[in-house]
């Protein structure tokens, strides 16, 4: 387990996974929200932002978390291991807006270095962006997995439990 990709809708548990997993197996942690958005919630270019996110994957050790599906594939190629925590659109909502309003105006870890701004509009675009995750990208997701399934260790965990038994049994 040199590289962990750990992907998922936002506020499926990536970020707290990503943690646990680098405090238990010790790999350098990579949460590419850091590298993905500047101050402000300002997005990077998708050329700058590709060209960063592949430095980072030819690292030799890596547990990196986070989806951006337009560099998805080249994470998968250099990943060993792929954790999906493909969780309900619900539960995802549920956390992101209990996260969002209990950390008002605060910078959380595992983001971008911005506070939480439940009542701008890239806020309510955010939501509508996980309202529509797993109707856009999860079975995209499926299928690429499904390519290295025979190559790669994978794993789509579909709940909390499922999440929690995966740590346990590491």
């Amino acid at each position: 387990m040199k590289k962990i990709m750990i992907i998922g809708c936002a506020g499926s548990g990536k970020t707290t996974l990503s943690f646990k997993l680098h405090k238990k197996l010790n790999v350098p942690l990579i949460h590419l929200d850091q590298h993905y958005w500047k101050p402000g919630w300002q997005r990077s270019s998708l050329d700058e932002f590709a060209q960063i996110h592949d430095e980072l994957c030819w690292q030799d050790e890596w547990i990196m978390e986070g989806s951006y599906m337009n560099v998805f594939s080249s994470r998968v190629v250099r990943s060993d291991v792929i954790i999906f925590l493909d969780l309900p659109r619900y539960l995802c909502l549920w956390r992101v807006l209990k996260r969002t309003i209990c950390n008002f105006g605060k910078v959380i870890p595992g983001s971008p270095n911005s506070p939480q701004q439940p009542l701008s509009l890239n806020f309510w675009n955010f939501l509508k962006w996980i309202w529509n995750f797993n109707r856009r990208y999860r079975n995209m997701i499926l299928t690429i997995l499904n390519l290295y399934k025979d190559h790669k260790d994978i794993y789509i965990l579909r709940s909390p439990k499922e999440i929690e038994n995966f740590y346990e049994r590491l």
